[in-house]
C-alpha cells in the first residue's frame, strides 16, 4: 500500500514541473526503480490510472524502468548481476574468484529519470 503515497508524490512532482514550465499537460513520467526495492511495479500503474484523474498528468503514461541488483567483488572487481530472491536464500559468491566480499553498486535506486511535458 505504500505504492499509493509514493505515487502521490511522484505525480505531484510531475505537476509542479509542468506548471513551472507553462505546460499544459504530462505527457510522461519516467521512474527508475531498483530491483531491492519492495516495490511493485503493476501497483505504481495501478495507483497512478487511479490519481492522475482530473490533473495535468490525466493522459500521462508512466513507465517504469527496474534496474538490476549488480554486484562488484571487491577482491578482483568483477561485476555481476544477481536477482533478488537469490540475494536472500544464498550466499552470494562472485562468478570469478568465488570470494563473498562485495559491494552493491547498483538495485536500491528509485528516482524519477524523466517528464515530459507539452
Amino acid at each position: 500500500m505504500h505504492e499509493l503515497s509514493l505515487v502521490q508524490d511522484i505525480l505531484n512532482t510531475a505537476v509542479t514541473y509542468a506548471q513551472q514550465a507553462n505546460s499544459q499537460k504530462v505527457v510522461t513520467i519516467v521512474l527508475r526503480v531498483g530491483a531491492l526495492r519492495d516495490i511493485n511495479k503493476e501497483w505504481i500503474q495501478y495507483y497512478f490510472n487511479f490519481i492522475r484523474k482530473g490533473t495535468m498528468a490525466e493522459e500521462a503514461e508512466i513507465l517504469v524502468i527496474v534496474n538490476p541488483i549488480v554486484l562488484s567483488c571487491r577482491r578482483c572487481g568483477t561485476e555481476f548481476e544477481v536477482d533478488r530472491q537469490r540475494m536472500y536464500d544464498e550466499e552470494i559468491t562472485c562468478p570469478s574468484c568465488s570470494t563473498k566480499n562485495y559491494t552493491l553498486i547498483s538495485g536500491t535506486e528509485f528516482r524519477i529519470e524523466g517528464i515530459e511535458v507539452v
